[in-house]
């Protein structure tokens, strides 16, 4: 057993090796944040993710900064709903807003115009292409020729993007650092529509 002392120096150790990453990380969100004075009208729920979100990649969490920042976005459509229509109000597809997924809430806010139709197909990339092949993980699958598909998500791949990137020339960070650009960039200028700005 490691006494409190070794622990300690474990997580200095963790800490130095680290912190040039993590002081990258935050100078590329300072990079993307505006320089707005006012205080930006946020439900309370989506602003705690929003938060985490930021710090999940300032962090080098990058599966869970993925998984926040599309939590940021579908509580603050989710929120807006709930004012706009109402607790246990209704999409327009007839279900309530607690009721829908993600996908229903981009589309129903495209639709109605409160976010563009680029913020909606953004949005759509983060849902479908990057968030959820990690929380969809698949089984791999193999063809009758017995070739396997590497391209296409499963947890085979979804593992290769975090432990070896080189082999599918892509990886975890790349897409987490897509997404919280995509964070810091539209949640705000989104967030100012549901306070009416």
């Amino acid at each position: 057993m490691q006494n409190a002392k070794d622990i300690e120096q474990l997580m200095h150790d963790g800490d130095a090796r680290s912190y040039g990453r993590r002081l990258e990380r935050l100078k590329f969100l300072l990079s993307l944040e505006g320089q707005d004075e006012h205080p930006i009208p946020l439900p309370a729920l989506a602003y705690e993710y929003y938060e985490e979100a930021r710090l999940c990649w300032y962090m080098g969490a990058f599966v869970a900064t993925i998984i926040m920042v599309q939590i940021s976005f579908e509580e603050l459509l989710r929120s807006h709903y709930r004012v706009s229509k109402g607790v246990g109000g209704k999409l327009s597809n007839d279900k309530k807003v607690d009721d829908v997924g993600f996908n229903d809430l981009i589309d129903e806010a495209k639709n109605e115009g409160y976010i563009s139709t680029q913020e909606a197909g953004s949005l759509h990339n983060l849902r479908k292409n990057i968030r959820n092949s990690f929380v969809h993980a698949k089984d791999v699958k193999i063809s009758g020729s017995g070739n396997t598909n590497f391209k296409t998500p499963n947890f085979f791949t979804q593992t290769l993007k975090i432990q070896a990137p080189e082999v599918l020339g892509s990886d975890v960070v790349d897409e987490a650092k897509e997404a919280i650009k995509l964070l810091v960039i539209a949640f705000p200028d989104i967030s100012k529509r549901h306070g009416g700005l």
